[in-house]
């Protein structure tokens, strides 16, 4: 028999090898090759590497929040027949839905999961008053791929109709006048926001030279509810302007969306960018409208510039 330990042969009648002692019957379990503790521990980081990779590249690629167009009402237009409108809107997939949905109401574009904080972002008011809007579905491609905190609505074009045909007027309505009118846009605006539980609101217009106010500036009153007066001041440290402020809202401005939300409590404001003239599109009230929607968010919490997981989330689109 073959030693399995030497080699050699044996006689069969032994137990043992007559040449190195081995018992030639016992065949020993291999003995384990012990692995080293750097290989679990190599083995322990790469899952560590990868778990954070890939959260990474979730917040930063797919953490989003989502984003929904709806109407508002069926009092819809082709707004594109304004020729300033047509030339000046961003060229995206954004923009076409949102023009789509213009053709059959005022278009809600939302972003966020309806949770708070919420701010409501109006535009095209007063259908000649076309920076305002301009700068509205500029902010909204600005959003669109975003993570925010809260929510937030946008109304870029509050009467299609008259934005259509570039008229201040809605069917020979003024809607500033009639936010407290059942049945009107302006109505409906406001009724949006309550039940929206917006925090803060924004109607945007312009203003022209001459005219009252006649600057670029934050309206706002003090009474009944006060955080309209805050959410101006708040709002003039980030865009530089000034604030005109009145005492006790639904007096000078009976029916405006501000002035009606502020009675009912939700504070709001009415941002206003000075212009040559209306039904016209200029690129420097344009920007200005943008900064003021851009103080709006801020304030009211929607964007972060200290918040970390918002920077990183962003970081993609903002290059960071």
């Amino acid at each position: 028999m073959k030693c399995r330990n030497c080699g050699k042969d044996n006689r069969g009648d032994v137990r043992y090898c007559v040449y190195c002692g081995s018992n030639l019957y016992f065949n020993p379990m291999p003995t384990k090759k012990r692995r080293s503790p750097l290989l679990y521990i190599g083995v322990i980081l790469l899952v560590l590497i990868l778990a954070v990779g890939g959260a990474l590249a979730y917040i930063v690629y797919f953490d989003t929040s989502p984003v929904e167009v709806t109407t508002l009402n069926n009092n819809g237009a082709n707004i594109l027949s304004n020729s300033e409108i047509a030339s000046n809107l961003p060229n995206s997939n954004i923009t076409s839905e949102i023009v789509k949905q213009a053709g059959i109401g005022t278009p809600i574009y939302k972003i966020g999961d309806g949770k708070g904080p919420v701010t409501v972002i109006t535009a095209g008011v007063h259908g000649d008053q076309l920076n305002p809007s301009v700068a509205a579905m500029r902010l909204v491609n600005y959003l669109s791929g975003r993570k925010i905190k809260g929510t937030i609505y946008v109304l870029p074009f509050t009467s299609p109709e008259a934005i259509s045909q570039n008229t201040k007027l809605t069917n020979g309505v003024n809607l500033n006048t009639a936010a407290d009118e059942s049945g009107s846009i302006s109505y409906d605006v406001v009724q949006f926001a309550r039940n929206h539980n917006a925090l803060a609101v924004g109607d945007f217009h312009e203003t022209g030279i001459g005219k009252n106010p006649g600057v670029t500036t934050i309206m706002c009153t003090k009474s009944p509810t006060i955080g309209s007066y805050e959410l101006a001041n708040n709002m003039s440290l980030l865009s530089l302007d000034t604030t005109l402020t009145y005492q006790v809202a639904g007096i000078t401005y009976d029916g405006a969306i501000e002035d009606e939300l502020n009675l009912l409590g939700t504070p709001a404001v009415t941002p206003l960018v000075l212009v040559p003239g209306h039904s016209k599109v200029y690129k420097t009230s344009v920007d200005e409208s943008y900064t003021q929607m851009l103080a709006l968010l801020y304030v009211n919490g929607n964007l972060n510039a200290t918040d970390n997981y918002l920077k990183l989330a962003n970081m993609n689109i903002d290059g960071l």
